[in-house]
């Protein structure tokens, strides 16, 4: 549920639409633009007197009836907060004419946002460091933000035993009877695919009597799977005990919430959705919405409370769900469980999730660069009549259901063709961290539609699918779907809390032949977790061509899925793959007519896959900076080019692999490395050619060839060595950290183990050697009358002063510059004892008074130490944590110590850096007996979204290096254990001694 703002790649969205603009020079210089803001005035509508949206539109409207060149409204910075929804009609003038468009984008270097939030004040703090604020009367919401990133509802285990009867429940015990606003409760049942939510309807004793229909459409449905026992119970006061938690009490027109750690609701940007649909657009058959565009806007807090009914949020799949009396038995159930007695039809034709954006009836839609976020429904849905649209260059993140909806389940055959979506592109856009609420919904949603090209999209972290076609399990005779394209998306981290998915998802008759079928083509799906399928052709398939897709890293079956009873089940055409499982997956019956051919197996890790198809799928290169966090500076490696030597162990020349050179050590190139031969035990050592100051080392090693165990020796004179850090069970990358900086001109790296043939790690080769200088974090310091003001509080492990005459001083520090602390008392016999927190230093003699002409002071050079962490489900509620066990166990320095969760194998360690950081390094220590097999690190800007970073698929207790591809900038750190995802595999459950993180600050 993350989103880091655009930026950059908002930047290069709206440079290349200048671009492709002013290649029309003569319609560019037409345009008429009207610009606004949020506190826009009058009716000039002009750059330097802009006008408000609303009186922009209604110029709009009347200069749409006779248009001779495109229309612009330029969307100056900010935010505009809607009372009401903007709504585009055709009927109202806001279509294009002749040919022309009319665009809503933001001004060149502006990040608009369209909200239909409110802002939450008034914030006072009470007991147990819960807050309220008053909100009006009849305020109803689902979701709360604080600066842009989403809490969650106070939720919580069953807090009693329950016997399931016609009605509800029975009760171990009466506790649920004295809860507070019971009938706001909620209880979470995952099953299976599929995430129900059934309010409560009252309690009695030991009587729970749950909400109808919700309860029987839930527990009676003739299709899909069935509830039980509530995974979960949600939405009451008694269960707001967390960080990041809040409730709200309805009737007392009171919202609770428990800070996270730094947060202060008082002066933090709060945000509740007041409006469900944010932004819509309409026409009719005869007269649909053309040519609008709307490019680089934010759309953000959207609402819905419909699941908070007594029907609840009775889901049957992809967050279609049922509503009405006795629609367990007769909504969408057609005739296939009864002829005399049918239900309504067609088949499957359920209660579709709405969007917070809709478009329905228009033609030549586009939507580019635009950020759909912190939205409480679906976030865009493409509805009935939606022809010839773009949808490219987006962001979809943070939403409470499916990302992206086109089409419905209810227009399987219709009457006028011309109501299902048909030729549109969906494109480039990067889908993420949607279903967030309701957990099994997908990313990209496509329902009954035609000729439509879903293609060079990103879908990962997602709880479900992560892209689904097609509707009706192919019980719908004559289905008129036909053509549509499924082509050279990357989808990974998808089945994140849910089974029986895909990557890709399939279900029902796709065409009315192989030619008019659904084209599966160029697909990368990767790293995916619950049971299921890679690709996944489900209950109905018919008429599918899947060719040159691949799939690895998955804990499923590369490609299969179900027949469905007597329905057509085939016709496919599965060639020129590259499946980590190459034979089909199909426990329900083999389809009819299905070519297998020229399909090729390859490794977990990929490895066997063409780089070509790997660096086609997912964005296009124009495209790439959406997903990619900002660049940060790498710190300057003082051996980068330095001279190598290779030695054995008793100083003599080492003999060097044939494939190997001295210089790849420190040639800044991790793909090459130097390795010797003849002998497991051997040392390089680098000279840095002058004496250096050093912080810390890094010591690349590849994958097989590593030292599990090896020592680094420093020395002055590259004669007499001394040894600064010894390292036992690493692979990697692997930090040096020293307490206090060293002064060296040759480092030496020498292998302890492997010694013998047969241990993990090969014989040694060292891939890059990386020597970084501590941060001087008084540089630039401003002293006066021997105060050092460092700018901001800082942490400080090392201080010293440059005296102008020599004589000895003491260092007292603070933070305020008030309260002062005497950290050092005579600087010829003292060092700073132990790490200190201190924005001011004092510098006062010993003897007599004493000038200082520069201060030099270092902090650690992990980032990470000792910094705010959290412990995170999947779900991104706080983990439950083994006994004993804290978050800040994982940061805290010291080795033996380790922070581990209880109950869900797969979660999440985050640290907080408090500010951004350059990212370079990631070192993770984890207990022999308790680790990832395989883990995934992810870094983000806001705490909201979050970009993939590094993945390792082998890894082992001890310590695991990374060293990023690229040099980030980030403030938040995330290590997602995602294997061991169950009991009995290597690993057990994954526990952090030590999360470390290594940049330039």
């Amino acid at each position: 549920m993350r989103h880091r703002p655009l930026g950059a790649a908002l930047a290069v969205l709206l440079a290349a639409a200048a671009v492709t603009v002013s290649t029309a020079d003569a319609s560019a210089a037409a345009t008429t633009t009207y610009t606004v803001s949020p506190n826009g005035q009058g009716s000039a509508c002009t750059a330097s007197n802009p006008c408000s949206l609303l009186t922009a539109q209604g110029k709009v409207r009347k200069a749409t009836g006779s248009m001779s060149s495109d229309i612009a409204v330029v969307l100056k910075d900010g935010t505009y907060r809607l009372d009401k929804t903007l709504t585009f009609d055709a009927a109202q003038g806001d279509s294009a004419t002749n040919g022309h468009t009319v665009t809503y984008e933001a001004a060149a270097g502006a990040h608009p946002v369209i909200s239909g939030g409110e802002q939450v004040g008034g914030w006072k703090q009470g007991v147990d460091g819960v807050w309220t604020a008053n909100v009006p009367a009849g305020t109803d919401t689902r979701q709360l933000y604080v600066d842009g990133v989403r809490a969650n509802r106070a939720s919580g285990s069953n807090p009693t035993g329950f016997s399931r009867t016609a009605t509800g429940y029975t009760t171990s015990d009466a506790t649920l009877a004295g809860w507070h606003n019971i009938s706001d409760v909620e209880f979470v049942y995952n099953v299976s695919w599929t995430q129900v939510r059934c309010g409560v309807a009252s309690v009695s004793g030991t009587t729970v009597t749950m909400k109808q229909p919700c309860f029987d459409n839930s527990s009676k449905k003739q299709y899909g799977v069935n509830i039980d026992q509530p995974s979960f119970v949600e939405n009451a006061k008694e269960l707001l005990n967390d960080p990041g938690e809040f409730y709200l009490d309805k009737p007392a027109h009171t919202l609770y919430y428990i800070p996270r750690e730094g947060q202060d609701p008082r002066t933090a940007d709060v945000e509740i959705p007041r409006l469900q649909t944010v932004v819509a657009g309409t026409g009719t058959v005869a007269n649909p919405l053309r040519g609008l565009v709307l490019r680089g806007i934010t759309v953000q807090y959207g609402g819905w409370t419909d699941p908070n009914s007594a029907d609840g949020f009775s889901e049957v799949q992809a967050n279609m769900h049922l509503t009405g009396p006795d629609a367990w038995e007769k909504q969408g159930s057609c005739d296939r469980f009864s002829k005399t007695d049918p239900g309504t039809c067609p088949y499957g034709n359920w209660t579709m999730t709405p969007g917070n954006v809709v478009f329905d009836h228009t033609d030549g839609l586009s939507l580019q660069g635009n950020t759909f976020q912190h939205l409480g429904a679906a976030g865009l849905q493409l509805g009935q009549y939606v022809h010839n649209s773009s949808v490219a260059g987006n962001v979809f993140t943070d939403i409470s259901a499916n990302g992206l909806e086109i089409g419905n389940g209810a227009d399987a055959n219709p009457g006028d063709l011309n109501v299902i979506p048909a030729n549109n592109t969906i494109a480039d856009n990067w889908v993420h961290h949607v279903a967030v609420e309701y957990t099994s919904g997908v990313g990209i949603f496509q329902g009954y539609a035609r000729y439509d090209t879903i293609t060079h999209n990103q879908v990962n972290d997602v709880p479900y699918s992560g892209i689904s076609s097609n509707w009706g399990w192919g019980y719908n005779p004559n289905t008129r779907t036909a053509g549509n394209k499924i082509t050279n998306n990357l989808v990974f981290d998808h089945l994140q809390q849910h089974i029986d998915g895909g990557g890709i998802y399939v279900v029902g008759e796709e065409g009315q032949s192989i030619d008019t079928g659904l084209l599966i083509s160029g697909n990368v799906v990767r790293n995916g977790d619950g049971f299921g399928h890679s690709i996944y052709t489900d209950g109905g398939s018919h008429y599918i061509t899947e060719t040159g897709n691949a799939e690895f890293g998955n804990d499923t079956n590369s490609f299969g899925g179900s027949k469905e009873a007597a329905n057509p089940y085939g016709d496919f055409v599965f060639t020129d793959n590259y499946y980590e499982h190459t034979t089909p997956d199909f426990p329900a019956g083999d389809p009819t007519n299905l070519t297998l051919a020229n399909n090729h197996q390859v490794s977990y890790d990929g490895t066997g896959v063409p780089a070509s198809l790997l660096a086609n799928a997912g964005l296009e290169p124009q495209y790439q900076s959406l997903t990619a966090p900002p660049a940060g500076s790498a710190p300057k490696n003082l051996a980068t080019g330095k001279p190598v030597q290779a030695q054995f162990l008793d100083s003599s020349t080492a003999t060097l692999q044939p494939e190997s050179q001295l210089s790849y050590a420190t040639d800044g190139n991790p793909a090459t490395y130097a390795q010797a031969s003849g002998q497991f035990r051997w040392q390089l050592v680098v000279d840095l050619q002058q004496s250096q100051t050093l912080g810390y080392v890094t010591v690349g090693m590849p994958r097989p060839h590593f030292a599990t165990d090896f020592h680094v020796d420093a020395s002055a004179d590259g004669s007499a060595w001394t040894t600064v850090g010894t390292v036992h069970g690493s692979w990697g990358t692997v930090p040096v950290d020293f307490a206090t900086p060293i002064t060296a001109r040759y480092l030496r790296i020498v292998a302890d183990k492997p010694d013998d043939w047969g241990q993990r790690g090969d014989q040694m080769a060292i891939s890059e050697v990386g020597a970084f200088a501590p941060t001087n974090l008084a540089a630039g310091a401003r002293i006066q009358d021997g105060t050092a003001d460092l700018g901001s509080v800082k942490g400080l492990t090392t201080v010293t002063a440059t005296e102008c005459d020599g004589k000895p001083y003491s260092v007292a520090t603070s933070t305020d510059g008030k309260t002062w602390t005497t950290v050092i008392a005579d600087s010829r016999t003292a060092k700073l004892q132990a790490p200190v927190t201190a924005r001011y230093l004092k510098f006062s003699g010993v003897k007599g008074s004493v000038q200082i002409s520069g201060v030099t002071a270092y902090g650690p050079n992990d980032t990470a130490l000792n910094k705010p962490a959290a412990a995170l489900f999947i779900d991104d509620t706080q983990a439950l944590m083994q006994p004993n066990s804290t978050p800040a166990l994982g940061d805290d320095g010291d080795p033996n110590t380790w922070t581990q969760a209880t109950q869900r194998y797969r979660w999440a360690y985050q640290v907080d850096l408090q500010q951004p950081q350059s990212i370079d390094v990631v070192s993770l220590l984890m207990p022999d007996d308790k680790f990832a097999t395989r883990f995934h690190i992810d870094v983000s800007l806001d705490g909201s979204t979050f970009s993939t970073v590094a993945r390792r698929v082998d890894s082992a207790g001890g310590i695991t290096g990374v060293q990023l591809d690229q040099t980030v900038q980030a403030r938040y750190i995330k290590v997602v254990a995602d294997r061991p995802d169950d009991g009995g595999q290597t690993g057990g459950q994954m526990a952090v001694s030590e999360l470390a993180v290594y940049g330039s600050r």
